[in-house]
């Protein structure tokens, strides 16, 4: 990594490292301390409230993250534009109407704007286009009954997820 020249270094999905025995999260937690003074370069742990509440169980660890939460999104600018991104590296042939107020509405009532959700509600419909050989996303996209699927097992792990905390 120093040879290469890394500037920072991210770790995605970093609450999967709770899936390992206790030996194996204190090994997996030294390394993380390890990389992190050796190489004396950023270090950025994306993942969920697990992730947060794996690294404060390390005292050196967690006085040096701070945990950042990412909002869900809202009809804004800010959603116009991560729409517009997507729908530029989508290798559809046809122009998609993904920046249209009325797609950006039905994409908030079917995702709740959670992150995850809208990139997998985009993918669905990209690949759904391509199959039928549409090429391009409408509002019209968004009406299989094959799209809801996803989204709703998405949703009931959510709920489940927060009746368990409650509990």
């Amino acid at each position: 990594m120093r040879k290469m020249g890394v500037r920072m270094l991210i770790i995605d999905e970093i609450h999967a490292m709770l899936t390992g025995t206790y030996r194996q999260q204190r090994v997996f937690l030294n390394v993380i301390r390890f990389l992190a003074n050796d190489l004396k370069v950023p270090l950025i742990c994306a993942g969920t409230d697990l992730a947060r509440q794996a690294l404060l169980t390390d005292p050196q660890l967690a006085e040096r993250f701070e945990a950042f939460h990412l909002k869900r999104w809202s009809n804004t600018q800010e959603l116009a534009q991560l729409l517009a991104s997507l729908g530029s590296i989508l290798p559809l042939r046809e122009p998609s109407q993904l920046g249209s107020a009325a797609v950006r509405r039905k994409v908030l009532d079917m995702t709740d704007g959670v992150t995850v959700r809208i990139f997998r509600l985009i993918e669905t419909v990209a690949v759904e286009a391509v199959r039928t050989g549409a090429e391009a996303i409408t509002l019209d996209s968004f009406d299989g009954d094959n799209l809801v699927l996803p989204l709703v097992a998405m949703a009931r792990r959510s709920e489940r997820r927060l009746q368990r905390k409650a509990s």
